[in-house]
């Protein structure tokens, strides 16, 4: 289940993956975001770009943010 249907047809799509980093094979992280959510580039060599926000809601995606709210 995803924040929103316009990011679930992307991860329908496959130019979105949820997975942990390391799940993440044939291809190059190009972000240092500590996220599970990642927008996908690329044909043969995927090229994965982490994501902070939904790019259509706007809801919070990323361990990193969630967990600098929670410290507050």
């Amino acid at each position: 289940m995803t924040c929103c249907a316009n990011f679930e047809r992307l991860l329908d799509r496959e130019l979105a993956r949820r997975a942990q980093p390391h799940q993440l094979s044939g291809g190059t992280i190009i972000t240092d975001i500590d996220t599970e959510y990642f927008l996908v580039f690329g044909e043969e060599r995927h090229q994965y770009v982490g994501l902070h926000y939904c790019p259509f809601c706007g809801r919070v995606l990323s361990r990193e943010l969630w967990n600098l709210e929670k410290k507050k």
